[in-house]
């Protein structure tokens, strides 16, 4: 934990340096990159302990080996981050709304022991990437599971993993955020938005597709708020992601 919260600290506190030097103008572009490289090592060390936290209390679960084996198998070659940059180019989205970062398991269980999980709940994760989150989730909490997301490589590698990990309650769809059908997402309990990154324009998009979900879903972003008057929040909290303390926000859809 110690290494976990001083990486956190160092992130953080880099972050707030390189956004205030790379407002002056006179700054130039060896300080910037000095910066970014000391960033990225540090984070580098973050994401090592949250790995080994995550390994010290999951690694006696069977499936947890099973689940992180596979996921390193298929992405051996070619990891998430190339097969975003090839793909992204043909995706009917902005650049910056594929950008690209995964939610460590132990703090999606964090997460979701905010809300009181019944059997009966459907976890959905708007934008899975090779869905990690969603076989977690799924074998974790015991509960159905999908994952939405617009690059084909990271669907069609999840529907095999899903076959390969025999997991009956987890399915993957490829569609555009913007375009998403209540066919789609309306088995859906509990929406998981990390669109962090994601435009104003995007999000406006997102919520006049989640707006057509019945009263009382609950619905969990980063960093802000959905943008709809029909959804409430009712609870904000920090929690670590790979990079750094962000702020969580809990909806209701109440209109």
């Amino acid at each position: 934990m110690l290494i976990i919260f001083l990486a956190n600290h160092s992130v953080n506190k880099y972050f707030e340096r390189v956004q205030n030097i790379f407002r002056k103008n006179k700054t130039s572009p060896m300080t910037q990159l000095f910066y970014l490289v000391v960033i990225n090592i540090i984070n580098l060390f973050y994401n090592l302990g949250l790995f080994i936290l995550e390994v010290a209390l999951l690694s006696h679960k069977i499936w947890w080996w099973k689940m992180r084996g596979l996921l390193f198998l298929s992405y051996f070659s070619d990891g998430p981050y190339s097969i975003v940059r090839k793909e992204g180019k043909r995706a009917p989205v902005l650049p910056q709304n594929l950008t690209y970062g995964e939610t460590p398991c132990l703090t999606i269980r964090k997460i979701l022991q905010e809300l009181e999980l019944k059997p009966s709940d459907h976890f959905v994760d708007l934008g899975c990437g090779r869905g990690l989150t969603v076989f977690f989730v799924n074998q974790y909490f015991h509960i159905p599971t999908t994952g939405i997301d617009i690059i084909p490589t990271f669907i069609r590698r999840a529907k095999v993993l899903t076959k390969n990990l025999g997991l009956t309650q987890v399915s993957f769809i490829k569609e555009n955020l913007s375009w998403l059908t209540l066919e789609q997402i309306g088995k859906g309990t509990i929406f998981y938005l990390t669109g962090t990154a994601f435009e104003e324009e995007l999000l406006a998009k997102i919520a006049s597709r989640l707006e057509l979900l019945p009263i009382g879903i609950k619905l969990i972003t980063l960093s802000e708020t959905l943008p709809s008057t029909q959804f409430q929040v009712i609870k904000i909290k920090p929690f670590y992601f790979s990079w750094g303390k962000v702020d969580v926000y809990f909806h209701e859809k109440i209109g």
